[in-house]
């Protein structure tokens, strides 16, 4: 399994592991959206609650497939968030995915 780590030097992931975690996101932001529209329309909470855990264990998978640790996918998005260059790399790279 590949594996970043975000370093206080500020080493970016390499082109790899960005194409990785911008494929796991895309179909992350999938998974998302098909549960909000899911869970909007579901009236019982029972309900609400197995498509919350269905989707967290979809979303959980989409990661797996693309080789990356739930923990690795978000120390490189939480990099993301600092790093303007780095979050370019992942749109980008989930855009050539889909």
């Amino acid at each position: 399994m590949t594996s970043f780590q975000a370093t206080p030097s500020g080493a970016q992931p390499d082109d790899e592991i960005v194409t990785r975690v911008g494929a796991a996101a895309g179909k992350v932001a999938r998974i998302q959206q098909e549960f909000t529209m899911q869970s909007q329309a579901e009236p019982e909470p029972e309900v609400r609650d197995t498509l919350a855990r269905r989707a967290r264990a979809d979303a959980e998978r989409a990661i797996d497939e693309q080789g990356l640790s739930v923990a690795d996918y978000n120390a490189v998005l939480t990099a993301a968030e600092t790093d303007e260059s780095l979050e370019q790399r992942l749109l980008e790279a989930a855009r050539e995915i889909f």
